[in-house]
């Protein structure tokens, strides 16, 4: 099959030949230190570029994404025509919200959210910044068709309308967490603004690319390691209606799939997730509480979301090349079977992942995803594994 009948079939819950593999997006990309170790590694060389100055992201070149076999391409709006990353000697930098960050080591941390201090007045005279500029789109129907007509990738919409973060950007996450218990007016119409900035937006990024993508991401963080930011009830009542405004924007205009993020312990969102129209789930977090166990995902939910990831990013991916192929295999043994599944790293490939790590992963995929996954030789392997770790 080509890399997108693969995805095509795998999103709706049938065996292609193998597990669809991605990698490319702003939670499933690849740090730029990782992607330099990988190209020394391999022995190529390519421009940083960076495409999340946050998380420090590197645009991986089309050779690499092959060799890993890779079966997405993303596309991304542009910066818009009155804001440019521009980072200082000290490295700070501000961002299109008028928020401050700063280089810290491997990432960049809040230095000031920009209403931060802000009274309800302040809120409501705060302007934000015109999400339907024409600069954000430029080009991108263009880059959507030759991608479309002359690839066989699977494109994917990359930017992500979320609605938490966006308030954390502006509030601070600490500030915003209060405002929902605290200061309920503000947290209220402050997520209603971030819904029409983002209809705003997919308005026009969707007239672009909308006829191309095979799914389109959403999210926000809901979990920690071991529990929910908020209560469910909370989510219910002041989350979840807003994200299905959002999501069913996104298939009045496409015929995308929606994809949605949240890192932590969400196993207890996934029904509510499903019920707003979420068609596949990112990252599942192995090492979050709920989400360890592969088996019980899939026959809880296996029928009615896509899983995208599950790997133990956190947890083995720094650790050795044995203990990335286990994870994998768990992975693959589990969640590929009757379809619905779409192997990645997780989240980012992070910076202290080895580069030998990195292609073991994904050359994993791509022997033991082969449909009919063989469960036999994959328990097999795990034995062999688990008996080299003893020894």
């Amino acid at each position: 099959m080509t890399p997108r009948q693969r995805i095509r079939e795998s999103i709706n819950f049938r065996e292609p030949d193998r597990v669809p593999i991605d990698n490319g997006g702003v939670v499933s990309g690849m740090h730029e230190v990782a992607y330099k170790n990988l190209l020394s590694y391999l022995g190529l060389n390519d421009e940083i570029v960076i495409y999340d100055p946050v998380q420090r992201l590197a645009r991986v070149k089309d050779e690499v994404l092959d060799i890993l076999g890779v079966d997405t391409r993303y596309i991304f709006a542009n910066p818009p025509s009155f804001w440019k990353y521009e980072e200082k000697a000290d490295g700070s930098w501000v961002d299109e919200f008028g928020t401050g960050y700063k280089r810290s080591q491997y990432y960049c941390d809040f230095l000031y959210p920009v209403l931060g201090k802000a009274s309800m007045r302040d809120v409501v005279n705060y302007r934000f910044p015109n999400p339907r500029d024409r600069a954000r789109f430029e080009g991108l129907r263009e880059r959507a068709s030759e991608l479309y007509n002359k690839t066989d990738y699977a494109i994917i919409g990359g930017n992500i309308p979320s609605v938490f973060y966006i308030a954390w950007v502006l509030r601070g996450m600490e500030q915003f967490m209060a405002d929902l218990v605290l200061n309920r007016e503000i947290a209220e119409y402050l997520m209603d603004k971030i819904v029409e900035w983002n209809l705003n937006f997919l308005d026009c990024y969707l007239e672009e690319i909308g006829d191309y993508i095979d799914y389109q991401w959403v999210g926000d963080d809901w979990g920690t390691q071991c529990g929910p930011l908020i209560s469910l009830e909370m989510f219910r009542e002041m989350v979840a209606l807003r994200f299905k405004k959002i999501i069913d924007f996104i298939k009045s205009r496409s015929r995308a799939k929606v994809i949605y993020h949240t890192c932590g312990a969400t196993y207890f969102i996934l029904p509510d997730l499903i019920e707003i129209g979420v068609d596949i789930v990112h990252p599942l977090q192995a090492n979050a509480r709920g989400n360890e166990n592969p088996e019980k995902l899939k026959k809880s939910f296996g029928k009615k979301v896509v899983f995208h990831g599950n790997t133990n990013n956190q947890g083995v991916f720094h650790k050795s090349k044995d203990e990335v192929v286990r994870d994998a295999l768990l992975r693959i043994r589990y969640l590929a079977p009757g379809g619905g599944y779409i192997f990645s790293s997780g989240h980012n490939i992070q910076a202290n992942m080895p580069p030998e790590n990195i292609v073991a992963l994904f050359n994993t995929a791509r022997e033991y995803g082969k449909y009919p996954i063989d469960t036999e030789r994959i328990d097999e392997k795990l034995k062999e594994l688990e008996k080299e770790t003893i020894t």
